[in-house]
């Protein structure tokens, strides 16, 4: 599980951002005013296998040498582990179907000084739990008990709406093409009591379909927990033991678990998870993942044990070493369906396999997944043409980074085994800079929360891209962190200059550009936003509307003062009025200083919190007044018990406190959308 992509550019990820509510109220609240010192490095003794080579790297071969391989390693783990605060990790690389380096770095615990062990300290490897949902998905269909074509509400007890007529399929879910948006209220509990049945949590926290299956790509950990529970109703087992059974017993990962809590065996092994707070480490809750068994994120594995399942996938579903002579965990050619892009967004870019993103990076085909599972942080990196895996796992929150897609581990590893490849000049169609601005504009992530208060995020960028033209005949796109820039050589279709990327645009039967896809980040398609949802058009309707409210608040008074002083006696009407208006502007003002001060992380994503509950009652409150000074506004103007400045004035606030509905309504703040 990652709070990525917020956070760290996007990714594959379970949750893709950290500290969502607190960036979204401190941005809204910046709209308004405008109107333990990091420990040593401990370093394990590698297990390494290979022959003796150079120590410099063969270029474009991959790592060769164990003892090179190392060099690399510490000192990128040295730096960056001191760069983002980060208490221990580990590495694992398998190459040739045999496991090639594996080591630990800093410590699992740190108050008891124990240094994280490779083989035997285990991470929660959050999303990156998924591969192995999808393998036990495979494992079913290949024993024809369940057909990956087939309507999902087949294998349910339980009713997927038919929103669009085309079903969703297994294939589908595994390939995040379902169509369903994202959720992440209440996806993480404190207290194992809290946990929910699969069905429970399923049935309670359905996201809403919002694109036809297949028609697009829009990463959601949803998928994943449908998938799990058809794993569990198929096999009549409950998912972690129908994983631990068909999966990690097979490969011989005897310090893994898809068992959430760990068995007591187990809990010794278990790394500590950290966040770096006022120069020292301080541990980070224990929260457990909704519902049990969690099949988007819940596996915890050493690298070691990861190396396995990676040298499976590597190798067609096939596992062996010295105390495992064979296993198959999947016949080969299941295993090679399981690499296939069943639904191509567009046949010139890669896409979405069964199991992994499908990438290329410095050239080179690269099938990979991130998990986040806050704290902790991991990333899977196959070469299928290499046969070499690549795994590595942090423990401490805010190393998103390190997994980011094309970034921070990945970029130094293919930037130093498989340097880029010099790129051909492409040279931009004369006439393009004429018509680059019918793609210009603000897109959103397929992968975002419709019906959620998690919506308003993306208010601050939170799920947006943005596409530019700098007038040279190209288009600039900021993806998940990064600047790319692309060229047309075909309509609508787009390549990298200076890399091995992909763009596609989608228009409408008007010839408007609606959407676009990159196999730059193929989990994700983009939906060109509306103008009302623009924050070039909210910001300035918040701005505007506030800074009415808090002149309400100071005007009112002062105009009740004086006409006291000066004896004047208005009506009913003419004071209710007015103090109806008060009562608006107040509770608005209470609702957007209250989330900037009252909410803290840990956030919604293991419960709302009550403050926050009481909040959005103000929501409630003032659009029940707000209709109640439309009525009076009306009256103003008939009976005309105001002047005409007044009159107008108080129009104005009204108008606002109407567009201040329709704002909070439109992010889901408007009462308890939960």
């Amino acid at each position: 599980m990652r709070w990525s992509h917020l956070n760290n550019k996007g990714t594959n990820n379970l949750f893709p951002f950290k500290s969502l509510w607190r960036y979204a109220t401190v941005m809204m609240a910046l709209a308004m005013l405008l109107s333990i010192v990091t420990p040593a490095v401990a370093q394990q003794n590698p297990v390494v296998s290979g022959g003796n080579v150079s120590i410099a790297p063969t270029v474009g071969q991959g790592p060769t040498d164990p003892a090179e391989l190392e060099t690399f390693l510490d000192d990128f783990f040295a730096t960056t582990m001191e760069e983002y605060h980060i208490a221990g990790a580990a590495v694992a690389v398998v190459k040739d179907g045999k496991l090639f380096f594996t080591k630990g770095y800093g410590y699992k615990d740190i108050d008891h000084g124990i240094p994280v062990d490779p083989e035997e300290t285990m991470f929660r490897v959050g999303s990156n739990t998924k591969p192995f949902t999808w393998t036990a998905v495979m494992q079913l269909a290949e024993q024809g008990k369940v057909d990956l074509d087939a309507d999902v509400n087949t294998y349910l007890d339980f009713g997927v709406p038919d929103t669009f007529p085309q079903p969703i399929t297994l294939k589908h879910l595994m390939t995040h093409t379902s169509g369903f948006g994202e959720r992440w209220l209440e996806s993480l509990v404190s207290d194992e009591s809290e946990l929910m049945s699969e069905r429970e949590w399923l049935v309670s926290n359905m996201p809403a379909r919002i694109f036809a299956p297949g028609e697009a790509v829009g990463y959601s950990n949803y998928n994943a927990m449908l998938a799990g529970y058809i794993v569990s109703r198929i096999s009549r087992q409950p998912y972690s033991q129908y994983i631990q059974e068909h999966i990690l017993d097979l490969l011989g990962m005897s310090h893994s678990t898809a068992t959430s809590p760990a068995p007591p065996e187990l809990q010794a092994n278990l790394s500590g998870g950290y966040r770096y707070v006022d120069g020292g480490f301080e541990p980070f809750p224990n929260y457990q993942g909704q519902p049990a068994g969690f099949p988007s994120g819940v596996i915890q594995a050493s690298v070691t044990d990861m190396a396995r399942f990676m040298i499976a996938q590597l190798e067609y579903g096939r596992y062996s070493n010295e105390e495992i002579s064979e296993a198959r965990i999947l016949q080969e050619s299941t295993a090679r369906q399981m690499r296939n892009t069943p639904y191509p967004i567009d046949p010139r870019l890669r896409g979405m396999t069964y199991a992994f993103a499908d990438l290329t990076d410095n050239g080179v085909w690269t099938l990979g997944h991130q998990g986040y599972f806050p704290p902790m942080g991991s990333q899977i990196l196959l070469l299928p043409d290499q046969r070499l895996g690549i795994f590595f796992a942090v423990n401490t929150l805010d190393s998103g980074p390190l997994t980011t897609q094309h970034a921070g581990f990945q970029r130094a590893f293919f930037d130093h085994y498989f340097p880029a490849p010099a790129a051909g000049h492409i040279e931009p169609p004369a006439d393009f800079a004429g018509r680059a601005d019918r793609y210009v504009g603000l897109y959103r992530r397929t992968s975002y929360p419709p019906s959620t208060p998690d919506k308003v995020a993306d208010l601050f960028g939170a799920f947006n891209y943005t596409v530019s033209a700098p007038g040279d005949g190209t288009l600039i796109v900021s993806l998940e962190g990064f600047e790319l820039r692309f060229v047309e050589v075909e309509p609508l279709y787009f390549r990298q200059i200076d890399g091995s990327s992909s763009l596609v645009f989608f228009e409408d039967d008007q010839g408007r550009i609606t959407r676009f896809y990159t196999d730059f980040a193929p989990q994700y398609s983009a939906k060109r936003a509306p103008w009302y949802e623009l924050p070039s058009f909210n910001m300035p309707l918040v701005i505007v509307s506030v800074l009415l409210f808090i002149s309400v608040l100071i005007t009112a008074p002062v105009q009740a003062v004086i006409n006291r002083r000066r004896g004047a006696h208005l009506g009913l009407a003419s004071r209710t009025a007015r103090w109806i208006l008060v009562a608006i502007s107040l509770l608005n003002l209470v609702f957007l200083f209250g989330m900037l001060f009252g909410y803290h992380p840990p956030t919604e994503l293991h419960g709302v919190a009550l403050s926050i509950t009481l909040l959005l009652t103000t929501t409630v409150m003032s659009a029940l007044l707000t209709a109640a000074a439309l009525v009076y506004i009306v009256l103003a103007w008939k009976d005309r018990y105001w002047g005409i400045a007044f009159r107008v004035y108080y129009t104005l606030v009204t108008v606002a406190a109407l567009a201040f509905v329709w704002f909070l309504n439109q992010w889901n703040l408007l009462g308890w959308q939960f």
